[in-house]
């Protein structure tokens, strides 16, 4: 494996000196000597602006948004739970949100190709039909996600060319998250055959349409309902251990495709740096994309998900009959809206069995980084308004980092 270097920013940024003081601070109670108050006055007179989200940010965006609407000058977002419609770009007839989820590269696929949700004039009928009217920022789950609407000539990766537009503003680009791995399973509290909704139960394909209030993309409710059983003498709760407890024949891990999610690329690293032996092809193969996992029997140690929200479902999912472990998101077991099973109507904590995965366990990829851009062309002002909030404001702000911090982030 070719080790993912340190990323380094093209723009003057400490943000995330920044977000990892505050959030050791919000860890210990140090509030009062940790948070430096934002001293720039808001300069923007009160601004219209839509965003759009990568899924698994969009619950924990939307119960901040009070303090991104102060701290942007920002009109009022209307968002609600209606405003996440599995995985693509609301339609004025459903939802008529400006803060918005959405699957993080299909947001990039759609601002680079010019199609019917990118920016455009608002006072235009082109590429604005059924979709928003403008977007004037980005949260990204992946950063290649956001350079890919930056123009090369910034030091992004977007190269103008026919209707693509590259509209990214680089002063802007921020990171805004780093997201944490967990190490998941089933509990016995929650095992047996009367499953919930679960995102990768039998015959339901990743992003499936249909409506999700949570966030996570999938287009189906979040459940803690396991067809699995709970891991015999209990699961390991290091990334050492979890090496070890797959040598035993029949244990295997889900996690996400490595080759497009941050996420599982990360979780590649965790198991390949505490001595897993990741083979892809030939003789002693042990990683395998989603069914083949199941058809490879005692072979498949890994089974690769298409993105970090399929992970938890593999295995509550109990995907090929014994996909015991996953690394999932933070994020996606903490504050989780429940929308089905005996939590229906409630928000907490995935009741299931999860322990935190200690960053030093993936330290040569380095943090799992999510960032966030302004967008030029949409309404006036916007952009310049999210890149005050996201230079200026955002990694101080108390009420954003500590609803980050709830989040999983």
């Amino acid at each position: 494996m070719q080790l993912r270097p340190r990323r380094t920013r093209s723009v003057p940024n400490s943000g995330f000196t920044a977000m990892r003081r505050i959030r050791n601070a919000f860890a210990v109670g140090a509030f009062a000597t940790a948070l430096i108050a934002a001293t720039a006055p808001a300069v923007f007179a009160s601004t219209d602006s839509q965003v759009g989200i990568a899924n698994n940010m969009y619950p924990a965006v939307t119960d901040m948004k009070g303090a991104i609407e102060s701290g942007g000058s920002f009109t009022a977002f209307t968002a609600n739970g209606a405003s996440q419609v599995g995985g693509f770009w609301n339609k004025p007839a459903i939802d008529t949100s400006t803060m918005r989820g959405i699957t993080s590269g299909s947001l990039r696929q759609q601002l680079r190709s010019a199609g019917p949700y990118t920016t455009c004039d608002p006072s235009s009928s082109n590429n604005c039909v059924n979709g928003p009217l403008h977007i004037d920022a980005f949260l990204s789950a992946d950063e290649t996600n956001v350079d890919a609407v930056i123009p090369t000539a910034d030091g992004g990766t977007c190269a103008a060319s026919g209707s693509v537009e590259c509209n990214g503003a680089i002063s802007s680009k921020h990171p805004v998250a780093i997201g944490h791995l967990s190490i998941y399973s089933c509990s016995g509290s929650w095992a047996g055959p009367t499953h919930g909704d679960d995102p990768s139960n039998s015959g339901t394909p990743p992003l499936a349409s249909g409506a999700d209030a949570n966030g996570s993309g999938n287009g189906k409710a979040q459940s803690p309902r396991c067809d699995a059983a709970p891991v015999s003498g209990g699961a390991p709760t290091t990334i050492p251990g979890v090496v070890s407890w797959l040598a035993t024949s029949g244990h295997r891990i889900a996690v996400a495709d490595p080759a497009s999610a941050p996420f599982g690329a990360a979780s590649k690293q965790a198991l390949i740096q505490n001595g897993f032996s990741w083979v892809t092809s030939g003789a002693g193969q042990d990683v395998f994309t989603g069914s083949a996992c199941d058809s490879a029997g005692t072979a498949c140690k890994v089974r690769l998900e298409s993105g970090i929200s399929q992970v938890r479902g593999a295995v509550t999912a109990n995907a090929g009959g014994n996909t015991q472990l996953g690394l999932v998101a933070k994020s996606n077991v903490m504050h989780v809206s429940w929308t089905s099973s005996s939590l229906n109507g409630t928000t907490g904590n995935d009741p299931n069995t999860w322990t935190d995965v200690d960053p030093s366990a993936y330290s040569a990829y380095g943090d799992i980084e999510q960032y966030g851009v302004a967008l030029n062309g949409g309404k006036a002002g916007a952009a310049a308004a999210w890149d005050n909030l996201f230079n200026t404001k955002w990694d101080y702000d108390t009420t954003i980092q500590s609803t980050l911090a709830s989040y999983g982030y």
